[in-house]
């Protein structure tokens, strides 16, 4: 195995705070659910919040992203459920399901702002960094970082503030650093591509961002469905 190969299992530790995702098992109507742990209490893991019809004895599947590293999994079983709480009993055993830390989803014509910014604060033009900047289209996003067309050269490391609003979301205004130097396209007409890793992000911010990404899988998943659903209806009738 190559050193930098993520181990395929791990034993995960969860702590108050910790962020995860929550897929339902066996229910097709069911979104996976972003919350943080409330509390661990005799081995278990309490949340705030309801898994809708599920009951006790059921189970989900719990996703949690390891920084640096990638997504991993495991089975848990729903042992306590109140009026607003309930608690898992999680499987010792995580599985690596993705290379990604985060999950990734494509964007089409979203805009994005990209402002460099110094030791001081301020954009490398002398401007207000909440105002001015270079404007590109955004690729593609996740809970860790963009991927963007630009126009402008960047170097690695640089540090950056990137604006851009979600559909049916909020507008975020986030730190980040270049990652990776924008790719001289052959034709010299194309834009640059690059890439952005966010830094310093608070647990609310990710968990917004990780939220947003899950809905919109959801609804896409759905909605290729139901197109595929729509095309063999309409082949039967064809027949």
């Amino acid at each position: 195995m190559a050193p930098d190969t993520p181990p395929r299992t791990q034993r995960l530790r969860l702590e108050a705070g910790s962020l995860v995702v929550l897929h339902p098992e066996g229910s097709s109507d069911a979104s996976p659910q972003v919350m943080a742990v409330d509390e661990v209490r005799g081995g278990q893991h309490w949340f705030r919040g309801s898994l809708g019809h599920l009951r006790e004895g059921e189970s989900v599947l719990v996703e949690s992203p390891v920084p640096e590293d990638a997504r991993y999994a495991a089975r848990a079983s729903i042992v306590a459920i109140a009026t607003d709480r309930f608690a898992l009993e999680i499987g010792v055993e995580w599985t690596r399901t993705q290379q990604r830390e985060y999950v990734r989803v494509a964007t089409w014509d979203l805009p994005v702002r990209l402002v460099r910014v110094t030791e001081d604060g301020v954009s490398s033009d002398g401007g207000d960094p909440r105002v001015e900047g270079l404007i590109g289209e955004l690729l593609d996003i996740s809970a860790g970082g963009i991927r963007c067309d630009c126009d402008e050269d960047f170097e690695a490391d640089e540090q950056v503030v990137c604006h851009f609003e979600l559909p049916e979301s909020l507008c975020f205004v986030l730190p980040g650093r270049i990652i990776r130097p924008p790719e001289r396209p052959v034709d010299s007409s194309s834009k640059l591509g690059i890439a952005v890793a966010f830094t310093g992000l608070d647990e609310h911010t990710r968990s917004q961002l990780l939220r947003w990404i899950y809905r919109e899988q959801v609804r896409r998943h759905r909605r290729e469905a139901d197109e595929a659903d729509e095309a063999d209806d309409a082949a039967k009738g064809r027949r």
